[in-house]
């Protein structure tokens, strides 16, 4: 395990560490996905978030998350439809 810090620039750029691009193979131009968790940012290759989504636990997170969201709004979708 590498740790490192960078700097966010005023347009909100970072730069990875070169050291860190090549020890996980990073390319200029290749697609990575960040993620917002909780109060942390995590930044995966794309490869690894799209052979995540063949996995049966992916979907079932997304739409446990998705349920819950919709139920969170459920009052304010009903209102919209039968008004009171």
């Amino acid at each position: 395990m590498k740790m490192r810090t960078v700097v966010l620039n005023e347009r909100g750029q970072i730069v990875i560490p070169e050291e860190l691009r090549n020890d996980l193979g990073l390319k200029a131009g290749q697609t990575l996905v960040l993620l917002e968790v909780g109060d942390e940012l995590l930044l995966r290759k794309e490869t690894a978030v799209i052979s995540e989504m063949d996995d049966r636990r992916f979907w079932r997170a997304m739409s446990e998350h998705a349920f819950h969201t919709g139920w969170d709004k459920e009052d304010e979708v009903w209102d919209q439809y039968a008004p009171k």
